[in-house]
């Protein structure tokens, strides 16, 4: 954890994967994937259970909700 810290690390994760993600990191070096495109929604860390229910509810609305961790 202290490493983390002094290098001031971020930390990304995905909720679910099947098997495709060596894929994206390969057409986001290559630049053919366009991450911020399919960003559908942001909402602050503090609303994290509503993502997740919105993921759930409503699939066609949206692929991936980004949670901002700031104040």
């Amino acid at each position: 954890m202290k490493e983390l810290i002094w290098k001031e690390a971020k930390i990304i994760s995905s909720r679910v994967s099947h098997g495709e993600f060596a894929m994206a990191i390969d057409e986001l070096s290559k630049g053919s994937l366009k991450p911020e495109s399919m960003i559908t929604m942001v909402l602050h860390s503090s609303e994290t259970q509503k993502a997740f229910e919105l993921l759930q509810s409503k699939p066609e609305e949206h692929l991936k909700i980004l949670l901002e961790f700031r104040k």
